[in-house]
Formats: C-alpha cells, structure tokens, sequence
C-alpha cells in the first residue's frame, strides 16, 4: 500500500486498510497537499478508525521523545523476556545462560551436583539483570513471574518492541496443559504488540529434559508444538523453527549453546528503559528492578511467597498504615501512591484505604445481579476476540475498574467491585460488567428497572466508549468484534446468555425475519437486537437513534395522537395507553415503543404528522436523515 491509499483509506474511515497500511510501514505521520495528517482529521472517523489511529501517533510521538532523550547508547543490547508459568525453569535458565567459558560452566556443574535440592524460591514480580554474555552480546534478562498475580504489571513491559521472547514450558506436563500455558503466553504477548510492522520473536523451550525416560519422544513432542505454534501465530509472530529440548540446571550443554545461537540471529537494537508518559512536557524514568521487583513484587504478591507482602482487610483493600509498612525502606509513600494511582492500579476514596482491583478475591454473589421488575428494560454487549489467538491483556479489566472508580461521583455512583466483576450505575440503569478467565470476552450488562430504554443506551454508550478507549491502550495487537447479547437470556438471567454476530443480525433484517435463539428455538425480535448495534436503517433507526430527545421534545402529544388514529397507525386500546401515561415523557416513550414495534411504515407516518403538529420534532429527524446521507456521501 502506497501513501496515497493510506491517506485515502484513513479519510474514508477504512479501519481494515489502515490497519494493513500500518501492518505495512506506512508512516502514521504521513502528510497529504494540505499538510493534514490522518490523525488530524480522526474526528470526523469511525470510532475504531479514530482510536486507531490517535493510538498509532501518540506511541510513535513517544518513543521519538524517548530516543531523543536518552540517545541509543545500548543499542547493542538484547532485551530477553523470559515468559512461562510457575515452576517451569525460568530462573535456571536465566543463571546458565550467563554462564560461560570452561571453567566457569565446570564449577557451577560440580557445585549443582554436590549440593542439596534447591529450595523453590519464587520470583516476585520481574527479576531484571544485565551482564555482557560471549556470542550474544550484552543481554538485559527479565524473569517474569508465573503467577497469575503478576500478569497485569507483566503487561507494561510486554507492551514493547525489538524483544525476544523465550517461552518456557515443562516436557514432562501432559499435552493440554502444555498447550494451554504456552497459547496463555503467546496470545499475551500477541495482544499487547503495540507495533504491527514488527513481530515479536519467539522462542518456545521445553524445560526439565533430565526428568524424560524417552528423550526421542519428548523430543517429537516438542517438535510438535513449535510446528502448531509456528503455524497458529505466523500473522503475529516470529516463532523460531529451533527445537528445545534442554535441562535448565546444566550450564554449557549443547543445547544452551545452541539456544545462544538463536538468540544471536534474533538481536535487534533496543532501549532498555521503562517509562511513564502523563503530560506532553513530561517524562519518568524509572529502574525496572526497583519497580518490578520490590514495588510490584511485594504488592501483588500471593500468599504463599517467602518475602515482606502486602497484607489485604476482609474487603480485599489495603490500608495506607500497611503500604507504609511494607515500603517505607524503599519509596517514599506518597509519591508510590501518585505512582500507582497514574499506572491505573489502585484508587482511595478517602486517602486513608486503597483499592487495587488486581488484588481483589472475593466473587460477586448471584444476589448482586437478581431479577427486578418485569417492565425493566435491558441491553447486553459482549466484546470477544475476533479469532483463537486474539484476547484482552491482563491488566484491561483491573484498570476498567479503576476508572469506574475515578467516574465517581462526576458520571457514575461508587462501583461495586469483585474479582473480574463490577458494577456501577449513572443514578438512571444500572450496569454489570464482567470478564472471562481466559480473558477472551468482556460482557457489558445495562438495565432500566422503570423501562426507560433510553437510559440505558445511555450508560451503555458512556460504558462502551470507556472499554474500547482502554482496549486500544492495553491491547494494541488484539483484534475484536462486537455480539449483542440475548435479550431472552439477559431477562432471565441466564448466566451465560447467547451472543448474536452483528452480521447475523443484520442479515436477519435484511431479510425481514427474527433471529432464533439457537439453542432455545425461539425467536427474538431482530429489531430490539438491532437498536443495541446501532444499526436500525431507515425512518425506524433515524426515530430509534433520536429517541432521547424525541422524549424530552414531545410535549403536547394528542394532536399527533389524533393524526395517528386517524391514519390507522395505533388502535384505540393503544391510544389509550399512551394517553394514560403519568407524564409526558412517559407519554412519549409508550409511543416511541409502540411505533418501532411496528416498524418502518409506521416511523414514516409518524414523522409525516410531525411536519404537521410539531416542527421542530420533525427536524430532528430530518437532521439525522441529512447526517446519514452526509456520511454515505464521503
């Protein structure tokens, strides 16, 4: 793709082109005659368009001022993240491999020998080291650790470039869980690549190759699972066709040698440097172990690990008393908590007690989200990853709800927080966000108990807007789709309510039919599914998508009742029930249903008696009409 196809695909709102372009190396910054750039105009855009491309020129800008601030001087440095679960060998491999010359490898053999069994020492958080290593060059070592606690600060630092991956898993796990630790990994690091012209590099190694009896065997195994890899993940990432096979606690074996090797081919030019961008003007530099190691490490730590943690009340909060506790030798605390707070990883209310939504255990109870009345009025949105290996970072949702939290009390009421649940409310629906444990869907749950379904389109709009904004930030490479959820199911409160594609649905408006529900055989009405997608086409989309100010504009509504009735669009027993309503808005939303129940034709009727009874009604739709034409037109 040229610079002209990408200007083109940018003005034009091509989210598809402009992502190939950038996949490319189109230049995000490139310039047309006016010297208007395509981020300049990213408001007149489609959402995904937009945050697309600001997200693209805000990462370009800082890394420019990043290298200009600090120069390139370690541009012979290769970055090693060391990836994988819990006890799979991490730590060894990253002391063997620093482990050269004859006698150095034959000192640590016989001392590895000799002594006892290694206690398990755990890492907490990122343990970070950097020392110049024969036939590689001078490598920055990150040990991550395996915990799931760690994975939302992990997420910070895989958000990089130029690095390579070595991803570790024991050959002595059974196939499944060797699957489903390394696709954790790989899908990890595949969402958080803020830079699709350049994939990471990766290198899956099969750890603790002394415990095999059959070395052929684990041999094929291993050779098997970087083919499927290779093969899963080659639109996103460099896996290395090199089979590893290796003892993690034998320094100078063939194998490690030959990992060097690989590691050699794979060195890029890179900065080793962790930084936090919160002003134009401004910019924090930070020393990765200070920061991975004894901040992160002692907060999220989990119960079990033998170091100086963090202790959370019966609320999962921590108390500013504690934070003292734990970090007063190494930070001073009000700064760690500007610190955390601009991270996204805890808020305070009162100044004296903490939320760090990574922290929270405690499950929501059924009864957080329990049937209401029959008239209540709901919306549901999952967002889920478009294919296998698209899911969300690990720190998308924690940091969701931390902004929840700062909302308060501007825009929403104080949420309500659980492990991987939270729900809020804008004082007129209430909504209940909540993400899987693999971290592939997110659903958004919005309600009206007085059946005011513009309230919660509101909220929705207000909840949709906030997630997409931070899934373009913590999940850059992930690609997803939006699903409408089943308004059976989420009435019923199904606790796994069926998701329809915005392609199936608008096909079945097409076609002028209900969706079935596939596994309920029932059908539901195509157009309360297409409100929701934003999607109603015609009168009837231009009457739904205005309906908030439709209900505030129709004041004196018996003339257009009249007309109405007069025309055969509402029945009596109808008219009658709008004319019963308490107040004119509530006057205005029994029409408004009743008119979009009955689809197009009757929308048309509606706003033909508007031209007649109320202008400046009309108008507004007549606006919508002119703003829909308007985009067809560009």
């Amino acid at each position: 793709m040229d610079r002209r196809d990408f200007l083109q695909a940018a003005k034009y709102g091509d989210v598809e082109k402009v992502r190939r372009g950038l996949e490319a190396g189109v230049d995000v910054n490139t310039e047309d005659e006016n010297n208007t750039r395509p981020v300049d105009d990213a408001w007149g855009l489609g959402k995904d368009t937009r945050l697309l491309l600001e997200t693209e020129t805000r990462k370009q800008a800082e890394y420019s001022e990043l290298v200009s601030s600090v120069g390139s001087e370690e541009g012979t440095t290769v970055k090693l993240f060391l990836c994988g679960d819990g006890q799979v060998g991490k730590t060894s491999l990253r002391k063997i491999l620093k482990k050269t010359g004859v006698i150095v490898v034959a000192f640590w053999n016989i001392k590895r020998r000799v002594r006892r069994q290694d206690v398990f020492n755990p890492t907490p958080g990122v343990h970070v080291s950097s020392k110049p290593v024969r036939g590689i060059g001078r490598l920055s070592l990150h040990d991550f650790a395996g915990q799931a606690q760690f994975y939302v600060t992990h997420a910070m630092l895989l958000r990089t470039t130029n690095a390579i991956f070595p991803v570790v898993y024991k050959i002595t796990d059974g196939e499944e869980v060797q699957k489903r630790q390394v696709h954790g990994w790989l899908s990890f690091i595949h969402c958080s690549n803020a830079d699709p012209t350049n994939k990471p590099r990766i290198v899956l190694i099969a750890s603790h190759a002394d415990k095999l009896q059959d070395q052929e065997a684990g041999m094929r195994r291993a050779k098997a699972l970087v083919e499927h890899y290779r093969k899963l993940f080659e639109e996103s990432l460099i896996v290395s066709l090199e089979v590893f096979l290796i003892n993690c606690l034998e320094a100078g074996s063939r194998e490690i040698q030959r990992l060097r090797e690989v590691l050699r081919t794979f060195r890029n030019d890179m900065l080793k440097i962790i930084y936090l961008r919160r002003e134009a003007d401004s910019l924090v530099v930070l020393d990765p172990q200070w920061l991975f190691t004894s901040v992160f490490g002692s907060l999220l730590a989990p119960d079990n690990f033998p170091i100086d943690k963090v202790e959370r009340t019966a609320d999962d909060y921590v108390t500013l008393e504690e934070l003292t506790r734990v970090f007063n030798a190494v930070a001073d605390i009000p700064l760690l908590i500007k610190l955390l707070q601009d991270f996204q990883l805890c808020h305070t209310y009162d100044d004296r007690t903490f939320i760090i939504p990574s922290l929270l255990q405690q499950e929501m109870e059924e009864a957080a989200w329990s049937p209401v009345s029959s008239k209540a009025v709901y919306f549901g949105l999952q967002i889920q990853g478009r294919t296998e290996i698209d899911s969300f970072s690990c720190d998308l949702f924690p940091r969701l709800q931390t902004l929840l939290m700062q909302a308060h009390p501007d825009k929403l009421s104080r949420p309500l927080l659980w492990k991987n649940s939270a729900k809020c409310t804008d004082g007129k629906a209430e909504a209940l966000l909540q993400i899987t444990q693999d971290k592939r869907q997110l659903n958004i749950f919005v309600r009206s108990t007085k059946g005011i379904r513009e309230h919660c389109a509101s909220l929705m709009d207000l909840l949709n807007d906030m997630t997409y904004r931070l899934l373009h930030e913590t999940s850059p490479g992930a690609r997803s789709r939006d699903m409408v959820l089943s308004d059976l199911d989420l009435r019923e409160h199904r606790p796994q309510p069926h998701a329809y594609s915005r392609e199936e649905v608008e096909a079945a408006a097409e076609e002028g039919r209900d969706v079935i529900h596939p596994k309920r055989n029932i059908p539901e009405d195509v157009k309360d599914l297409l409100i929701q997608l934003s999607s109603l086409k015609g009168m009837l989309g231009r009457v739904a998508r205005k309906r908030p100010e439709l209900v505030e504009t129709l004041r004196h509504i018996n003339p257009i009742l009249d007309h109405l009735r007069a025309d055969d669009v509402i029945n009596l027993d109808e008219n009658d029930r709008i004319r019963a309503a308490r107040t004119p808005q509530d006057a205005a939303r029994e029409l408004l249903d009743i008119l979009e129940a009955k689809g197009e034709r009757a929308c048309v009727k509606f706003h033909s008696v508007l031209k007649t009874c109320d202008k400046f009604a009309a108008s507004l739709i007549v606006e919508e009409e002119m703003s829909e034409e308007g985009a067809t037109a560009s």
